[in-house]
């Protein structure tokens, strides 16, 4: 399988990671697992169609929400190639006019006529110039009807940086805290705590405790990616869990296989804190502030 980056536009990055692509090719039927690392996904599949789940449907476009359970992705034998745009957590709402309902919805389900046909041209452009420039034609359209001056995205961004920075420096610097909590991401956003989790729930898609709890999962999940023969008693008190069955249980909650069983398949596991995405995360997070 070979992944790829794609910048998007200069004036997009402060909301959106970056596009990317995937290609591989599939010797027979197989199933994906798409789990959340707290921020939204556009995904467009160009070669063949996908089932997601249980269902026979058959999609080409899917927006994966911030705050979902693993889903199964169905292809079928043959090329598999996948498009997509990788948002910053707190601003993937901020592009689209219908709320987000579920775990992942269709472009034809939001009900927004000029996305729905922006996904139609990307899937009908003849190369990925030409489908990196309608997704920058399209979103740079939509941010300038967000509406000026949003002290909250400010506050929002600020708080990111704290935790995952978008420059792919260290989130931990010399003589900082170790460890995250609601309260200190609230001071950051200089808000009370009940202030804090009302933006943050409004922009990100979920509270700040479950926003937590995805990263501590994911940092797990680049430990064991980084090191797959280290103990994994030590991976989970390195990253904030009580114990093993502690990492262990939200490991099946999050993404359904137990940390033992995601290692043996021997794929890469996360990008979520690799140079790509969004920087690398130090810090621990204190387990009282998830639980």
């Amino acid at each position: 399988m070979e992944y790829r980056p794609i910048p998007c536009h200069e004036s997009l990055r402060p909301f959106i990671r970056n596009y990317w692509i995937i290609n591989a090719h599939g010797t027979a039927r197989g199933t994906q697992t798409v789990f959340s690392n707290g921020a939204g996904s556009l995904h467009f599949y160009l070669s063949q169609a996908v089932r997601v789940n249980d269902s026979e449907k058959l999609h080409r476009s899917m927006l994966y929400h911030q705050e979902m359970n693993s889903v199964g992705v169905v292809t079928e034998e043959g090329p598999v190639v996948i498009f997509g745009v990788e948002f910053v957590p707190f601003c993937s709402r901020m592009f689209f006019k219908t709320a987000f309902v579920g775990e992942f919805q269709t472009p034809e389900e939001l009900h927004d006529e000029e996305f729905t046909q922006m996904c139609s041209n990307v899937h009908e452009a003849a190369s990925l110039d030409a489908r990196v420039a309608l997704l920058d034609d399209f979103f740079l359209k939509r941010l300038t009807e967000i509406p000026a001056n949003d002290v909250n995205i400010d506050r929002l961004k600020d708080v990111f940086d704290e935790i995952v920075p978008t420059d792919g420096t260290v989130a931990c610097p010399p003589g900082s805290k170790e460890e995250f909590s609601t309260a200190d991401l609230a001071s950051t956003a200089c808000l009370s705590q009940k202030q804090f989790t009302r933006v943050f729930n409004k922009y990100v898609g979920m509270n700040p405790k479950t926003y937590l709890r995805l990263l501590r999962f994911h940092k797990a999940l680049m430990e064991l990616q980084q090191s797959p023969q280290e103990s994994l008693t030590d991976v989970a008190w390195r990253c904030g869990y009580y114990d093993l069955p502690h990492m262990t249980s939200d490991f099946k909650d999050i993404c359904g296989f137990s940390p033992s069983q995601l290692i043996s398949t021997g794929a890469g596991l996360t990008e979520t804190f690799g140079p790509n995405f969004s920087g690398l995360m130090k810090k621990k997070i204190k387990v009282e502030n998830i639980i």
